[in-house]
C-alpha cells in the first residue's frame, strides 16, 4: 500500500467519523425522549463518541496541515473549526445552533464520499494485476 495513499485515507476517515458522529449526536438532540432515556444515551453514547470525535479531529488537523496542497482537506479543517466554534459558543440563533450538527455531518460525508468514491482512484491509481 502506498504510505502517501494512507496518509491521505486516515485523515479523510478522521473526518468521516467526525461528520457522521455530528449526524448521530444530532439526530439524539432532535428525538424527543424522556430524561431517563436522554441521559442514559448521552452517558452510554455521547461521551465516548465526543472523546472519540476529538481524537479524530486532532489526528484529521494535524494531517491535513500536513498535506496542505490537497485543499478539500482544508476545507474540512474550517468546516469543522466553524461547527466547533458554533456548538461551543451558540452564537447565532437557535435554528442555526440545532441545524449545524446536520450541516456539517452531511458537508464531511459528502466531500469524504467524493474522495473515497471518485477521487481516490484516480489519484494513486492501484497497479494492474497481469
Amino acid at each position: 500500500m502506498n504510505k502517501n495513499r494512507f496518509k491521505y485515507d486516515l485523515a479523510y476517515g478522521c473526518f468521516l467519523f467526525c461528520g457522521a458522529s455530528a449526524l448521530v449526536i444530532g439526530v439524539m438532540g432532535a428525538i424527543p425522549m424522556d430524561s431517563g432515556a436522554s441521559g442514559g444515551l448521552g452517558f452510554l453514547v455521547a461521551i465516548p463518541l465526543a472523546l472519540a470525535f476529538i481524537t479524530a479531529l486532532v489526528v484529521g488537523i494535524v494531517l491535513s496541515l500536513l498535506l496542505w496542497r490537497h485543499w478539500p482537506l482544508l476545507l474540512l479543517v474550517a468546516m469543522t473549526i466553524f461547527f466547533v466554534a458554533e456548538i461551543v459558543t451558540e452564537a447565532g440563533n437557535a435554528a442555526f445552533y440545532n441545524a449545524a450538527p446536520f450541516l456539517y455531518g452531511i458537508g464531511s460525508l459528502a466531500i469524504c464520499g467524493i474522495w473515497f468514491f471518485v477521487v481516490r482512484g484516480k489519484a494513486f491509481p492501484t497497479p494492474d494485476a497481469e
